[in-house]
């Protein structure tokens, strides 16, 4: 597995995330078939500029860049929350999947988790994204409610 150090997010990685992520959330929505595309950008746009309005630097939300060694393999932001840290989103460089790197990130965030003295981590991820879902399970997560949708006919 690979050795994972986690990073504070420089401003100008940041900048780089929030263009990316922005975009990302909103494409996750339409594939989800949770927002219909005009209205999934907007909604992107607008729940990053309420979590984060100071970037980065946000009070109790860790935005970190993972490394293996010099090289990036991904990224990483958790929020402390009363009911103990919220994952808010993972990645792993494109190339790199596959390889336990998401696994390895996985369990450094638990690491900075446990050291900022929060005792459990939630999450939220999409229904269609199975390669995640499996990921967590395998890390010991489990659903604690699921929401379904179904498209009706007009």
């Amino acid at each position: 597995m690979a050795e994972v150090r986690l990073d504070p997010m420089t401003p100008e990685e940041y900048a780089e995330y929030h263009r990316d992520a922005v975009l990302a959330y909103a494409e996750a929505h339409v594939s989800a078939k949770s927002l219909p595309p005009e209205e999934a950008r907007q909604r992107a746009i607008d729940e990053y500029a309420e979590l984060l309005p100071e970037g980065a630097a946000t009070p109790g939300h860790h935005l970190y860049t993972a490394r293996d060694g010099d090289r990036k393999i991904g990224m990483i932001w958790f929020a402390e929350r009363p009911h103990g840290a919220y994952l808010y989103d993972i990645k792993v460089e494109p190339g790199l999947r596959g390889r336990g790197h998401g696994e390895a990130l996985m369990r450094a965030m638990e690491h900075e988790v446990r050291s900022e003295g929060l005792k459990t981590v939630r999450l939220q991820v999409f229904g269609n994204n199975s390669v995640a879902r499996s990921l967590y399970r395998k890390l010991g997560y489990i659903e604690t409610n699921v929401v379904m949708a179904k498209e009706l006919d007009q």
